[in-house]
């Protein structure tokens, strides 16, 4: 068993905020992955993909705009308590919908380290 602390809040490759981590780095996960991140007000993830990996995420505070598809066609409002499926592949970005307030969510996925792939065509 291993206890992950929190740590200092660090930029993730998506453009959104991380401080603790659940991962093969962390912990020695051969098949887990599960992080708490944050959007900040009126911040926006960049659009990305997880190229083999499922993602299953709770959304513990705030209001997410989440919109995916290849073109980014597609999307949902999301908030406190909602649960979120991602296959892999899925183009997506997070856009946090409050000026004030950060939005926090965990996300767990069948991998043991971040799998995340920027699109930088899709915008």
């Amino acid at each position: 068993m291993k206890v992950v602390k929190p740590g200092p809040d660090r930029v993730v490759p998506r453009g959104v905020v991380g401080g603790a981590e659940i991962s093969q780095a962390t912990a020695g996960a051969i098949n887990i992955y599960m992080g708490v991140f944050r959007v900040p007000p009126g911040a926006r993830s960049r659009p990305h993909f997880h190229a083999a990996c499922e993602s299953a995420v709770y959304m513990l505070s705030g209001r997410l705009r989440v919109r995916w598809g290849e073109k980014l066609e597609e999307s949902v409002e999301i908030g406190h308590g909602d649960l979120v499926y991602v296959p892999p592949r899925e183009t997506h970005i997070l856009e946090n919908l409050s000026e004030s307030e950060p939005a926090e969510y965990v996300v767990a996925r069948d991998a043991p380290q971040e799998d995340s792939v920027e699109v930088p065509w899709a915008q």
